[in-house]
């Protein structure tokens, strides 16, 4: 009786794990409109702007030039 219980216990875990895990395609479309935004706010930065941050104009431009959809770092 107890072995059932924990079991029961573990898939419940493990589903909800599962559910944490997976992205749907809204949060995905979501995410993919924050990059845009992003890397159009990030591009209209002035030269002081990227200094006081730490960033060069060279790597705005490869930023700025990746397509939406290319997002290291977002859960898959």
């Amino acid at each position: 009786m107890e072995c059932s219980v924990i079991c029961h216990q573990n898939a419940q875990r493990q589903q909800a794990e599962q559910r944490a895990n997976t992205v749907t395609w809204r949060e995905r479309l979501y995410r993919w409109r924050q990059l845009r935004r992003e890397r159009y706010a990030l591009r209209h930065l002035s030269d002081d702007m990227l200094k006081d941050i730490g960033i060069s104009r060279e790597a705005v431009q490869r930023e700025s030039h990746r397509p939406f959809w290319d997002d290291r770092g977002w859960r898959r």
